[in-house]
């Protein structure tokens, strides 16, 4: 009996260490703590109650008086020793060195656990008979992140900041600090070192624990394990697979001051079509509500609240059963669950600021790119939890923290550098505002993926072994827009942040139909009473040859009614021809099925950084051309008649050489107006041509721009039903203007359409422009502005 009285003495000889002082295998000890509570192995403590309730397994019998005075006074004993040992924990001081401890202690790989064990816990909780002082904590607190996608930099009102993620931190105290997911990828401070920086910053931080977010898998499978290695916290999913097997830790049980909380990731199936396919080459994704549900299963009865880290999303164009919302509802209705369930969500990028409840459970989400922090607050008393509520603390609120200074330093360096490296002014006085913002770029045709969709076309023509007809690019791949003033390689690489490089593709017309019928699949939503798109990141963007239109009133799969493409040797647009084959350039992510186009799959040719290609076109580009907000190219509506495609019309994209001067024989012969319907002038850089209502109305509808840097031009839409009108062309290189559009414009034509008497008072068409090179010049008119 002394020997197994010793045997427990020893057992609490010194210190225990908690889960809230976890110092990992590579990390270095010495780190400092506020308080350490005991941690009783279960093992341990079933010994401990065998010995001091079940006498008959000792070697002293209590019916002898004389034993029986010698366990008592053992027990005293212990009793006494115990108490200052538990008396000296409860007082340590802050600057305690804490031993270090392997994670897996308090962090156990619940899907490694046997079946026979899969009931008992790692670590015996600690309950209010074993620890008073723990039962008395009442305020707790979680903070949490989301969808940071590598925003390391404060930016004033926007961006918090990891500096200062860190400082607040350290003022809050919380009992978790996690992150559900996609927080290596985004911005090129982090994608240069392919998330490397991003990940010493949050072990600065001190996270608990993350999510797998799709965005994880960017850089490529190998990369994101070797992120994972340098963590100081595991990176959770409980329905990834490798090649069948769980890629990562399902869920962990992490306990702060006497509170145990079970942690669970799960991962968007989505990542599928939403992340490079190259990367999750042999990854699969199951069920998320059955994933989940198992690891609780397991975890249930051994801790105090769930704390589900989702990476799904509550997007209503996401699956329903893949959602956020669907998860912590179904969860919430199982009556096996007994303690609060906690869901901090991520992915599609939503602010609730209060959360969402769903009876005494919660669903939290903070946004992106660390613009707000997530905070759930509750109180715990008598094994209880009471009061839970969401919240979150914006920039704004937290402008006058301090940063905190290791961390910034830490930050700045690796910023310094990188700026360094990606400092070259590509376009010195841009003068265009080009959109990239995700509600506008995920829900139609912006002047930004327009440009960025020429800029592809315009290096397929030479770029492959065949140029390409046209070019797309999924939305999802532009994440900022860039704004008037100077831009530099960095702001283009913080619009095309994912590394992509173009890709030549072969598909047959019968897939271009199916790919635009997949790009224009998403809900129908009214804003403002106008019915548009729900934001898809699957949204195709396209280029100058190419048009589609489409019916909203039609349900998906059957809402495009036309896709017209730019014949190069005709000069026309003519109807997609559903049996020939195209030549596409677009992305690798698309080229590979990125986003659900399993259509594009197939032999591909590959060319440089998507981010040099267009950089290298806006070097030359006249972006004046993209000086509009209305949709030219992606149209929901009728498309335009065929026949006005015919001889006697004009082709809508040229290939031109400019000159400083018009011949009036030039004009007759393109315009197809015979020589004697135009007046020859004295000047040859002014001529005027007289032309019927027939010949007007020949110029039909356009909607699509011309940029004479590169040979082509924009043209767009308005049909002149007037009787009789005169052309009259003004000099080239002469600023034009009207009440919607002062421009100067190098080695353009003004055309302005006047009445029959001939005054010199404009009706308010709009502007025209004229091409001019191989006898060929094409006009447009528009009523209401310009859209060069």
């Amino acid at each position: 009996m002394i020997c197994c009285v010793m045997g427990i003495l020893l057992a609490f000889d010194g210190p225990s260490v908690h889960a809230d002082e976890l110092v990992p295998s590579n990390q270095q000890s010495g780190e400092t703590v506020e308080k350490v509570d005991t941690v009783v192995p279960e093992s341990q403590a079933d010994t401990e109650s065998q010995m001091t309730e079940n006498d008959t397994t000792t070697e002293l019998s209590s019916d002898n008086p004389e034993q029986s005075s010698k366990v008592n006074a053992l027990k005293a004993n212990q009793n006494q020793e115990i108490n200052e040992i538990e008396s000296q924990q409860d007082n340590v001081k802050q600057s305690e060195t804490v031993p270090p401890i392997e994670p897996e202690d308090t962090m156990q790989d619940t899907d490694s656990m046997k079946a026979e064990d899969a009931q008992q816990p790692a670590l015996r909780a600690t309950t209010q008979s074993e620890n008073s002082n723990q039962a008395h904590d009442t305020k707790r607190t979680i903070l949490h992140t989301n969808d940071i996608h590598g925003r390391m930099v404060e930016e004033d009102g926007r961006v918090i900041g990891l500096p200062k993620l860190k400082t607040i931190k350290e003022q809050k105290q919380p009992d978790l600090m996690v992150d559900a997911g996609d927080a290596f990828q985004g911005l090129p401070l982090s994608n240069q070192s392919k998330g490397e920086e991003m990940a010493k910053a949050m072990n600065e931080i001190g996270y608990d624990a993350m999510a797998a977010g799709n965005h994880e898998f960017d850089f490529g499978y190998e990369q994101l394990k070797k992120l994972e290695g340098m963590l100081n916290f595991p990176i959770l999913s409980s329905n990834v697979y490798k090649d069948g097997k769980l890629s990562f830790k399902p869920s962990v049980i992490i306990e702060k001051k006497g509170l145990k909380y079970g942690v669970i990731g799960v991962t968007t199936p989505e990542t599928k079509t939403k992340t490079s396919p190259v990367g999750i080459k042999g990854v699969t994704f199951t069920d998320p509500l059955k994933s989940v549900t198992r690891e609780m299963d397991k975890l249930n009865g051994q801790v105090d609240i769930f704390v589900i880290l989702s990476h799904l999303g509550i997007d209503e164009t996401t699956k329903e059963i893949w959602r956020g919302d669907y998860l912590t509802k179904q969860l919430s209705q199982n009556k096996n669950y007994q303690v609060p369930i906690f869901v901090i969500d991520g992915h599609s990028h939503s602010v609730l600021q209060n959360g969402e409840t769903f009876g005494h459970d919660l669903l939290a989400q903070t946004g992106t790119a660390l613009a707000n922090i997530g905070q759930i607050t509750f109180d715990y008393h008598d094994a209880h939890v009471e009061n839970a509520k969401a919240s979150l603390i914006s920039a704004e609120d937290v402008k006058n923290v301090v940063p905190n200074a290791a961390l910034q330093n830490q930050v700045e360096q690796a910023n310094k550098q990188f700026l360094a490296e990606t400092s070259e002014v590509i376009v010195p006085n841009h003068t265009i505002d080009l959109m990239g913002e995700r509600e506008a770029v995920r829900t139609g045709e912006t002047n930004l993926g327009n440009a960025i969709a020429d800029a592809m076309e315009a290096y397929g023509q030479t770029g492959f072994s065949h140029p390409s007809d046209f070019a797309v690019t999924n939305s999802g791949g532009i994440r900022a827009s860039i704004k008037k003033g100077e831009v530099t390689l960095n702001d283009i690489m913080t619009v095309l942040p994912f590394g992509n490089t173009i890709a030549q593709i072969q598909v047959k017309g019968n897939d271009v139909l199916k790919a635009f019928e997949q790009s224009l699949s998403a809900q129908v939503v009214e804003t403002n009473g106008q019915k548009q798109l729900a934001a898809s990141g699957g949204l195709l963007q396209i280029s100058r040859s190419i048009r589609v239109y489409y019916d909203l009133d039609q349900e998906p799969g059957n809402r495009v009614r036309e896709v017209q493409l730019f014949n190069h040797q005709t000069n026309q647009f003519e109807p997609l021809d559903l049996n020939r084959t195209y030549y596409v350039a677009t992305n690798d992510f698309t080229a590979s099925g990125g986003d659900g186009y399993d259509m594009f799959i197939g032999p591909r040719e590959e060319g440089v950084s998507l981010d040099k290609v267009f950089a290298d076109y806006l070097k030359v580009a006249d972006l004046s051309q993209y000086d509009t907000t209305q949709p030219v190219r992606i149209i929901n509506g009728v498309p335009e008649s065929t026949s006005q495609n015919t001889s006697e019309g004009q082709p809508e994209i040229e290939n031109i050489q400019t000159h400083p001067k018009v011949e009036q024989q030039q004009i007759g012969q393109a315009s197809g107006f015979s020589n004697d319907s135009a007046t020859q002038q004295t000047n040859t850089s002014h001529s005027v041509a007289t032309i019927s209502n027939s010949h007007l109305q020949a110029l039909g509808n356009a909607s699509e721009t011309l940029n004479v840097a590169s040979g082509k031009m924009m043209l767009w839409d308005k049909t002149i039903t007037e009787s009789k009108h005169h052309l009259q062309l003004t000099s080239v290189d002469e600023t034009f203007s009207n009440e919607h559009s002062t421009a100067q414009k190098n080695n353009h034509a003004r055309v302005d359409v006047l009445p029959e008497t001939g005054t010199n008072e404009a009706i308010p068409l709009g502007l025209g422009l004229m091409m001019i090179g191989a006898g060929m010049v094409v006009v447009r008119f528009r009523r209401h502005h310009s859209q060069i």
